[in-house]
């Protein structure tokens, strides 16, 4: 029974969704790349950037790469592509974004809430980017811890993300 062990890790593993990808990691480097959040560009060095807002040692706005990250071919051109999430502070609520950097070096993001909680970033099976998250409903303040499990996919159109 035990030389069957390994046939069959082969075979689930080559039934787990995503197709494999051609080239390799991801060879870029996103803790020192410019992300555009809600208009505004913010260039990362070593996966932070903070702007001094006012005298006081807490008047700062803090940009960080958090460690949530996949590598996978989320534009269909069968190339790595690496998807991470960027958090921005916004006073007593982080707003949390999805990035996608393209092989070709082109970064796309979308504003994913305040004060939600990013589990896991994979490629979904139908292509893009598959977001596991905790948020919560619509109508609950937006200061209330998130419990609710939520799921979203996003993919590349048009150079933009949008909800797929």
């Amino acid at each position: 029974m035990r030389p069957l062990l390994p046939l069959l890790a082969l075979l689930v593993a080559s039934c787990s969704g995503a197709p494999p990808v051609v080239g390799g990691p991801f060879p870029g480097d996103p803790k020192n790349l410019t992300y555009e959040l809600d208009g505004t560009p913010v260039t990362l060095k070593d996966g932070m950037h903070e702007v001094k807002t006012g005298a006081g040692p807490d008047d700062i706005v803090a940009t960080d790469l958090t460690q949530a990250r996949s590598d996978a071919d989320f534009d269909g051109d069968g190339s790595t592509d690496c998807a991470v999430v960027v958090t921005k502070d916004d006073g007593a609520l982080k707003v949390h974004y999805l990035a996608v950097i393209t092989n070709a070096g082109r970064v796309t993001t979308v504003r994913l809430g305040k004060n939600v909680l990013v589990d896991r970033l994979s490629p979904h099976p139908k292509g893009g980017v598959l977001v596991k998250m905790l948020g919560r409903d619509d109508g609950v303040p937006e200061d209330t811890p998130p419990t609710l499990t939520m799921e979203k996919r996003f993919v590349l159109k048009g150079g933009a993300l949008v909800g797929g």
